[in-house]
């Protein structure tokens, strides 16, 4: 993923492709296990789910992380160690970035697909409070 939240790059495009035809329970399954910790409202930090993401997306090189996020290279390490403490896994070994990035995917496509429906939820709201009459 990039830092940029709102475009996709071409690879998530096709990753996209591929990952249609998981279930999305399961999909939430690996979201909530890899960044339920990160996404409780008591332990919500934006920045810490920011950096991971970021890390990822610059496959384990900080200094990169680092100049994207606009932050110190000790700011960024510092953010990692809590980063592996929080969601328990090494964040130097590149299959868990590569898992990482998966997750990331799924939790966008989970968040456009539940915008989608709150979309269509308030056209249906909107539709009909047009046509009530007092």
């Amino acid at each position: 993923m990039t830092a940029k939240a709102d475009k996709l790059s071409a690879v998530q495009e096709d990753l996209l492709k591929l990952v249609q035809g998981i279930p999305r329970e399961q999909m939430q399954q690996y979201v909530d296990r890899y960044l339920g910790s990160l996404l409780a409202e008591e332990g919500y930090d934006p920045e810490l789910l920011q950096t991971l993401e970021t890390y990822a997306s610059c496959n384990g090189h900080m200094n990169e992380m680092s100049s994207r996020l606009y932050i110190h290279r000790n700011t960024a390490a510092y953010r990692l160690e809590k980063l592996e403490r929080l969601i328990g896994i090494p964040l130097k070994e590149p299959e868990n970035l590569m898992l990482l990035n998966l997750v990331f995917l799924f939790r966008r496509l989970l968040e456009a697909e539940e915008a989608k429906m709150s979309d269509n939820c308030l056209l249906a709201l909107d539709y009909r409070n047009r046509y009530l009459t007092f």
